[in-house]
């Protein structure tokens, strides 16, 4: 890599002395593997100073095939919580499967069937983070499943699935609250925009879960 063409001063900020600044995260495993967790800009701390990776976290909950987008809150905050958006083909079959009737998106999620379905997938995560010492201090401590699919027409993601957490810190301020109030459940009312381009609000109770005690790494 000799440098960006005609960008000298990208080309600064890039290469150091033979080095290229590549703006990811990482840290030595402890067989010596580099780990990429995020990039540099989006890795921030708790408040006890713990290293917390959002993407990374939310990247792990997403193999979950019940699991089709999260959101992780962390930052300046005592613990990591997350919401989270199933995905309404798997977990339908599941439930179909075990006989559980469900009539839209918003009643299945809320289902308390299927807040112990995915608590075990948050819990399988937290093993995981478990497992390194940089990381097993940002396990998630409390979740929800949202009333709704985070959706590219509310603003709330990008057309490529990137989540906007700016937007939606503001526009789910009151959950957030919830979530670090140790609330079990709240009433929450968001505007929707339909496929024909027509608004409304949509009101839901929604619950919120703890996840079990944080799990020790293995000896």
């Amino acid at each position: 890599f000799q440098g960006y063409a005609k960008n000298p001063e990208a080309t600064r900020q890039t290469l150091d002395a033979g080095w290229i600044h590549s703006g990811d995260a990482g840290f030595l495993d402890r067989d010596g593997h580099l780990v990429i967790i995020d990039r540099a800009k989006d890795v921030s701390r708790l408040a006890d100073g713990t290293m917390f990776a959002p993407k990374f976290i939310e990247n792990k909950l997403k193999f979950s095939p019940y699991i089709r987008e999260a959101v992780c809150i962390g930052q300046a905050r005592p613990c990591v919580t997350a919401f989270v958006n199933i995905d309404l083909a798997a977990v339908g079959n599941w439930a179909e499967r075990r006989n559980i009737a469900y009539t839209s998106y918003g009643d299945l999620a809320q289902k308390p069937e299927v807040y112990e379905l995915i608590r075990g997938e948050v819990e399988r995560v937290n093993a995981s983070l478990a497992e390194d010492e940089h990381l097993r201090g940002a396990q998630v401590k409390r979740f929800l499943i949202l009333h709704k699919e985070l959706d590219p027409d509310d603003e709330e993601i990008t057309r490529t699935r990137k989540v906007r957490r700016g937007y939606i810190a503001q526009k789910y301020a009151a959950l957030i609250d919830a979530l670090y109030s140790g609330q079990d459940r709240v009433q929450v009312e968001a505007k929707i925009t339909y496929e024909d381009g027509r608004t409304g609000i949509m009101r839901a109770d929604v619950a919120i879960r703890d996840v079990g005690a944080p799990v020790q790494a293995a000896r």
